[in-house]
């Protein structure tokens, strides 16, 4: 019949059964270039810690930002500890005791290998669901970006 609504019983259920949410996505995949999942599409799975395949403009700019004035900032030091600063940082202070190819590798390294955590996290809750590592990654440009200018600051005006 035309109006007739169908049993529960003419219904084949194509499910496997097994939740594919339970294991999330390996951050390096294949499915991180060819992937369609940039954001948790049901409300509870955005309250958790999940993954996704293929990451915002944003977050991917604010990560070469990132690195890119990391390098910058490397050079600024190396510059101005030739003009008689001093490094502060005393992990640094090894690295540069070492050689300056060291230090850049070591900065550019702990950088690099922590602004990838923040992004492969991106949406991990933190301060009880407040923020988002994303807020922090995109946050880190422009911290670097003021240091930066501080030390164009201590080149051109403080340190002779």
């Amino acid at each position: 019949m035309a109006g007739e609504i169908a049993s529960s019983s003419d219904f084949v259920e194509r499910r496997s059964g097994r939740d594919r949410r339970n294991r999330p996505t390996m951050p390096f995949s294949l499915s991180s270039l060819s992937g369609s999942r940039r954001y948790g599409r049901r409300k509870e799975d955005r309250l958790i810690h999940y993954y996704v395949d293929r990451y915002g403009w944003r977050s991917v700019g604010a990560f070469m930002a990132s690195l890119g004035l990391c390098l910058i900032d490397a050079f600024m030091t190396l510059h101005l500890l030739s003009r008689g600063a001093h490094e502060l940082n005393p992990v640094m202070d090894f690295f540069l005791r070492i050689g300056p190819i060291q230090f850049l590798l070591a900065k550019y390294l702990v950088t690099g290998l922590s602004l990838m955590w923040l992004l492969i996290h991106k949406d991990y809750p933190l301060l009880k669901g407040r923020i988002k590592c994303k807020n922090l990654l995109l946050v880190v440009p422009l911290l670097y970006a003021l240091l930066v200018v501080y030390e164009l600051f201590l080149a051109f005006v403080y340190i002779p």
